[in-house]
């Protein structure tokens, strides 16, 4: 129930919650077509996402399918994230914070500097692909920690970093606020800088309306390595200002390969 969301984000999901309903769904969207799939939901007083409880229906689903499957798991411990690792799971998106004011005033957690690097460690020690993301103006609004949440995820080697917006979400406390598009320039800008060799996406969440295709040009004037859901304004600039262009039909977390490259416009989900 952070005030950012407070669950509103998950209504409009596929509800999986036990191993049985979770197998069966993502045979059912294998066989429409679907290339892979993304286990998230709502945190527990101490951070967690309970992917754990799902390990079976991730194993089972891997053998059956070669569907990509990553998930959300909040805080996590080497046990729980090499127990992921056997059973398949592709790799883990993890927020990480740098103001534990906000974690506290947003998230309603109580946690440290220490907590986000141990969990960020436990998940890189057995191999699963990590993305850290860092959401600007997550404090109400204001650029506070963004920059320190860098300097954490500098404790590993990430396979992408992914830099998020505050999204106003209808009927929060926090419906009517949005972060200022100028503050993405200098967090992108700065997390080039700190992973020359890792490439920095703009995550699907970034704000809303004309602020949107605003950050999306800051984004690719700062020289992201790409752009999740671009708006079609978006795509055009980029065409018109000659960038080369190439869509991929996957979470943006994952580096892109031909296996997940599409052809046309339909739904562009990452550029």
């Amino acid at each position: 129930m952070c005030k950012h969301c407070e669950g509103k984000l998950l209504e409009p999901l596929i509800p999986a919650t036990t191993c049985e309903e979770l197998e069966r769904k993502a045979l059912q969207l294998h066989r429409r077509g679907a290339k892979g799939i993304l286990l998230t939901g709502g945190c527990d007083e101490r951070g967690r996402v309970h992917v754990n409880n799902l390990i079976p229906a991730i194993k089972a689903i891997k053998e059956k399918t070669d569907l990509l499957i990553i998930a959300h798991t909040g805080f996590i411990s080497l046990e729980d994230a090499k127990a992921l690792k056997d059973s398949g799971l592709d790799g883990i998106g993890f927020d990480v914070l740098g103001d534990m004011g906000t974690a506290r005033e947003v998230y309603g957690l109580v946690v440290s500097e220490k907590e986000y690097i141990e969990s960020l460690r436990a998940i890189e020690n057995p191999g699963i692909m990590v993305f850290p993301h860092v959401c600007v103006g997550l404090h109400f609004g204001e650029l506070r920690g963004e920059l320190r949440a860098l300097e954490l995820i500098q404790n590993i080697n990430p396979t992408t970093v992914i830099i998020t917006g505050l999204m106003p979400v209808t009927g929060t406390p926090m419906a009517h606020i949005k972060p200022r598009p100028s503050d993405f320039e200098k967090v992108i800008k700065r997390a080039i800088e700190l992973f020359p060799g890792t490439p920095v996406v703009l995550g699907c969440a970034h704000s809303s309306g004309r602020d949107r295709e605003e950050i999306e040009r800051i984004a690719l004037r700062s020289g992201v390595s790409g752009i999740a859901a671009p708006t079609m304004a978006t795509v055009g600039f980029a065409e018109e200002n000659g960038y080369q262009i190439h869509y991929y039909g996957t979470c943006c977390g994952l580096i892109p390969d031909e296996k997940t490259r599409v052809k046309g416009l339909d739904i562009p989900s990452h550029i």
